[in-house]
């Protein structure tokens, strides 16, 4: 998955761990604040299955013990591909 601040073109990326309707929680090396919008994209797998864009809110960020970063955040809408 990418991920970028809305206005930014500044490109980070991460590994989607969990994905609800109303939510994600993905793992990052990339330090993220609470409370930050950000615009992603996450790729399937199968390229039959389009990506999913959305505009997400952070809700939580823990660092792990090798120094990377899961981040739980809402998704506040989901965009055309």
């Amino acid at each position: 998955m990418t991920f970028t601040r809305p206005g930014s073109t500044e490109q980070g990326t991460g590994h989607s761990i969990n994905l609800s309707a109303a939510g994600i929680l993905f793992s990052t090396q990339h330090s993220l604040q609470e409370n930050t919008a950000l615009d992603i994209t996450v790729s399937p797998v199968n390229d039959i299955t389009p990506p999913l864009n959305a505009l997400i809110q952070i809700v939580r960020v823990v660092e792990t013990d090798n120094h990377m970063f899961e981040v739980a955040a809402t998704i506040e809408g989901i965009k055309a591909s």
